[in-house]
């Protein structure tokens, strides 16, 4: 299969570089050619963008409202091929292929209704005169992806930006372009104008020079590492680009030793092994009251035993491959060093072998007896490591003894305590007896060296996506 995953002013490109997608599952396997985007088009993706994004900016909102649920109607009708599309290029199980593109559907339809509400306000104002405070697009928004959800958290970002009247040049991941360029397919066949959503694929190191320095940019909204958010952050310094910028996690769960350990080892268990721990909000770290740390983390690694590795398009399979031989390599050198720290290794930490061989695969990895500092970075692939705290107050320590400050979650049977170590943690959001949990509705976001700028998601989206401008009604002079 050939497939253009360039898009500009409404027209499929068929560039000169040429990519050919491997399966994770088994790197032997050809999924597709594609054509990656040269920095030329990027040019031509901001002209287009620019060009049309007055007239966007004053579309009925009821068009745009119906355009993105046109779109969501689209995801809905076409889930399957894509979910097949999605795990054949990043790795993941059918399971959760077929439920993000459900959830990206609903993304779409939740933010069609953000055209719809009033934002705004009515100032005081003299007698004779009105004086308003509203809201107004910005123009051009940058969004640039990772690959770990090459759907979803497109929606995320594209969604509020088209309801708000922008227009978008998107930068997918090179690793997974069929899921993007089957996101704006349904966005242009739902009748989205030309030029109001441009795609181009490739490479950071190829793309970002033309994607940062365009004057055309008036916002960026990024997902990915710390190092290259915080790279998008010097470049921009000094220029009026607004910037969201979600970045990486090193996430935790504290579990207190009153926790119902039948109840949270499932919980914890998902947290750090499903879609194989390449999340931003997976769990790496549980720091466990004593005496429970050893329980956790024997029963955590029965568990992770029991999810079977395998092709996604297996329907027995629970545990996919990662996107690429290096990210299963990292894993394997994250085990390997932690036993070189006198850590226990009591589940996974090596490549699998057998049918296995030729994919990218590991084993779901539980660390134990592990010394907090040797824990604290961010791993993503599915490895955990359980440290023991003496008590509830040095697990908060553990906990925010990281650069990061995304999620976490809480496990305690005691409310009141619970409560009081929710405001000492050093995170953007906490879970009281879940570790993850992540609506449309709901703000998205962390602090220190997991983000920056405005929060995604949730009913506030327009204060990233608009600027506010005052205006003063007189009647005459």
């Amino acid at each position: 299969m050939s497939m253009a995953t360039t898009f500009v002013n409404g027209v499929w490109l068929d560039c000169d570089e040429r990519r050919l997608l491997h399966d994770p599952a088994d790197t032997r396997e050809l999924v597709a050619e594609v054509s990656i985007s040269a920095p030329s088009d990027v040019d031509l993706a901001y002209a287009a963008a620019h060009q049309c994004a007055r007239a966007w900016a004053v579309t009925a909102p009821q068009q745009r409202h119906d355009l993105l649920v046109g779109a969501a109607a689209i995801l809905d009708r076409d889930r399957d091929a894509m979910a097949r599309d999605l795990v054949r290029e990043e790795g993941k199980t059918w399971a959760e292929a077929v439920g993000e593109v459900s959830r990206s559907a609903g993304t779409l339809r939740y933010f069609a209704t953000a055209a719809l509400q009033p934002v705004g306000d009515v100032l005081p104002a003299s007698a004779g005169s009105l004086a308003l405070s509203r809201r107004v697009p910005l123009g051009v928004v940058t969004v640039i992806t990772p690959f770990n959800y090459p759907m979803l958290l497109p929606a995320w970002k594209i969604a509020p930006a088209l309801a708000h009247g922008n227009t978008v040049v998107w930068k997918c991941s090179e690793l997974v372009p069929l899921s993007a360029a089957h996101f704006v397919r349904a966005l242009a066949e739902a009748g989205l104008p030309a030029g109001v959503i441009n795609l181009v694929c490739g490479t950071g190191s190829d793309l970002a020079g033309p994607l940062l320095g365009d004057p055309r940019c008036r916002a960026l909204t990024f997902t990915g590492s710390t190092s290259n958010g915080r790279s998008i952050q010097r470049a921009m310094a000094g220029r009026d680009v607004a910037l969201q910028l979600e970045m990486g996690g090193s996430n935790v769960a504290v579990v207190l030793a009153d926790a119902d350990l039948d109840a949270v080892l499932p919980h914890l268990a998902n947290g750090a092994f499903s879609g194989s721990g390449q999340k931003c909000t997976a769990i790496g770290r549980i720091v466990v009251e004593e005496p429970l740390a050893d329980e956790v983390a024997h029963r955590l690694a029965v568990l992770a035993d029991g999810w079977t590795a395998g092709p996604g398009l297996d329907p027995t399979t629970r545990l996919g491959p990662l996107v690429t031989p290096g990210a299963r390599d990292v894993v394997v050198a994250a085990a390997r060093n932690a036993r070189a720290t006198g850590a226990q290794v009591l589940s996974g930490g090596a490549r699998l072998d057998g049918s296995l061989a030729h994919g990218n695969y590991v084993g779901a990895t539980v660390v134990s007896r592990i010394e907090a500092k040797a824990a604290r970075e961010e791993v993503f692939g599915p490895f955990v490591a359980v440290i023991a705290a003496p008590d509830p107050e040095r697990a908060v320590a553990v906990a925010n003894d990281s650069p990061y400050g995304l999620n976490a979650g809480v496990f305690t049977r005691d409310v009141g305590r619970a409560l009081r170590l929710v405001q000492q943690l050093e995170v953007g959001m906490v879970h009281l007896n879940a570790v993850t949990g992540f609506p449309p509705y709901a703000p998205f976001g962390g602090v220190k060296d997991s983000g920056a700028g405005p929060l995604e998601q949730g009913p506030r989206s327009y204060e990233f996506f608009t600027r506010n401008q005052v205006v003063n009604l007189h009647p005459e002079p």
